[in-house]
């Protein structure tokens, strides 16, 4: 089990129920998270994560997960930040029924 593993399926078994999602990032060099529901994966350049209000993508450089509170939901992250970018739940229901299921409908 790895990493990213771990901590979906703690996420899961806690189930709790955040009622906001709120992102202070401090001067590009760390960023502070609440409503984080799941982490899809990470490394060194992107976070994928699950909040409440959608998919989250962040990108940087030496990005670096310093805290991750299952039962709250908070994460804390540095490194350099170059972008954040939202999906919605349905945009990426959508983007699942790409090419292969346009292929065999």
């Amino acid at each position: 089990m790895n990493q990213s593993d771990f901590y979906n399926k703690t996420t899961r078994e806690t189930n709790t129920n955040f009622k906001s999602h709120h992102m202070f990032i401090r001067d590009r060099k760390s960023i502070e998270l609440t409503g984080i529901t799941k982490i899809e994966s990470l490394n060194s350049e992107e976070f994928i994560l699950e909040t409440i209000l959608g998919y989250m993508t962040l990108s940087g450089q030496e990005l670096e997960m310093i805290n991750f509170s299952v039962e709250k939901g908070e994460m804390l992250i540095t490194g350099y930040v170059t972008k954040v970018e939202y999906y919605d739940h349905e945009d990426n229901e959508k983007a699942s029924k790409g090419f292969f299921s346009k292929l065999f409908k």
